[in-house]
């Protein structure tokens, strides 16, 4: 069998290899992305429900993040603890914090909002927040009951309700502690037990049906707290992605952040209470995620399928097969081989033109490409060269007929001569 189709047999083999490989890749990449897709948070089937503005699942509040920042103020997000740490400023946003505040963390919080500080809040089950303002939360009904159960709600009369379309039943409410006790259960409470706060004054927002005593709750409220102020919702449910451009209350919460924060300031989400920190580097949030998730795991498994895959495409079975090399011309013959068949075609201009090439490139002009660009190329080189008598005689090789190469190459040659010894 002769090299030739030994060599096209090798590259042909090679060619299959590097193609299998691209389609395994190719495989891999699309598992990872089914399994992705397959295995994602989705809200309620979530490990954890967090309302985290880096979240863009169901569950987080990504979208009432990037609202306020598109129609107001800019928005930022805090990985820091409220206390020993950055100092407070601009507009807070703490909805269901996994993290619990504790009583110095409340005392801080509290005597900010009271300097000038916006602090939107919404609570997870029994908020020390609010227990110190005198205010608890409760829940209507329960999540399986009708809406006909949970009761209606009605939007009360304040400027950050304007215009807002009809709120659905409200799940969850509050009100001051004084409205959420029993009488006789108050009664058999004793001496010792610690005195609650007075309740503060707050605007209702939303409010909810009257229950079986008669107190009116509220899913939302307006806490005006010294200079400043608390807008404090009973439920984060609505201001989640999963119901942001359903739910007005996202609106009023978007209207507020944009309304009470002064210009220049920013609005800061506090995902330090949702149990993101600085503390937690890149490194071990990818490690936490590809041991620690089944996606992570399903992409890590994938990509080592797909690394051992490119390590048995990369062995060779058996030494390489040479590559023949034919006698290769000499550049005489092939500039010989070229001239002839100029020759023969009588193609004097074609050859004329190509012979310019190299005028060209040494003037720094665009080659020309027929034999009238190429008497305007040397004319205008002629005008404003200082060595024009080799210029005179490529324009007279070329008006020539037929064209004189010789004098064409003798000019150039002279030419390119004098500007390098110039």
């Amino acid at each position: 069998m002769t090299p030739a189709p030994i060599q096209r047999r090798a590259r042909n083999a090679s060619a299959r290899g590097e193609w299998g490989v691209l389609a395994g890749i190719a495989v891999a990449t699309l598992l990872i992305g089914f399994a992705g897709f397959a295995l994602r948070p989705s809200g309620s089937s979530a490990d954890d429900i967090r309302r985290s503005a880096l979240r863009t699942t169901p569950d987080g509040v990504a979208a009432l993040h990037r609202a306020i920042a598109r129609l107001g103020p800019p928005t930022a997000t805090r990985l820091t603890p409220l206390v020993d740490a950055d100092p407070l400023r601009g507009s807070l946003v703490m909805l269901q914090p996994l993290r619990r505040p504790s009583p110095r963390e409340v005392h801080e919080l509290l005597e900010w909002v009271r300097s000038g500080g916006t602090f939107l809040h919404a609570p997870r089950g029994d908020s020390p927040i609010l227990d110190s303002l005198g205010l608890v939360r409760r829940a209507l009904a329960a999540d399986g009951d009708s809406a006909e159960a949970r009761g209606e709600a009605t939007w009360s009369r304040h400027i950050l309700t304007d215009g807002l379309p009809p709120p659905g039943p409200a799940r969850y409410a509050i009100a001051p502690d004084t409205a959420s006790g029993d009488e006789e259960v108050e009664e058999e409470s004793g001496d010792d037990d610690e005195p609650r706060p007075d309740p503060v004054a707050y605007d209702p927002l939303l409010l909810t049906s009257p229950d079986s005593a008669g107190h009116r709750w509220t899913a939302a409220a307006a806490i005006p707290l010294g200079e400043g102020r608390i807008i404090a919702f009973a439920d984060a449910e609505p201001l989640s992605n999963r119901l942001a451009d359903q739910e007005p209350l996202a609106v009023l919460a978007a209207r507020a952040a944009i309304a009470y924060t002064s210009p220049g300031d920013t609005v800061f989400f506090d995902e330090f209470s949702q149990g993101l920190g600085q503390s937690r580097s890149p490194a071990r949030a990818t490690i936490d995620f590809l041991f620690g998730t089944r996606t992570g795991r399903a992409s890590l498994h994938l990509g080592l399928v797909v690394l051992l895959a490119l390590f048995c495409a990369g062995l060779r079975f058996g030494s390489p097969l040479a590559m023949a090399r034919d006698p290769r011309r000499s550049a005489l013959e092939h500039v010989e081989a070229l001239a002839a068949v100029y020759e023969s075609a009588q193609a004097r201009e074609t050859a004329a033109v190509l012979l310019l090439w190299r005028l060209a490139r040494l003037s720094r002009l665009p080659p020309p490409r027929d034999a009238s660009e190429a008497m305007d190329m040397v004319t205008a080189l002629e005008n404003r060269s200082r060595f024009p008598d080799p210029l005179r005689l490529i324009r007279r090789g070329l008006e020539a007929d037929p064209v004189d190469l010789t004098s064409i190459v003798r000019g150039i040659d002279d030419h390119t001569q004098r500007r390098i010894s110039a």
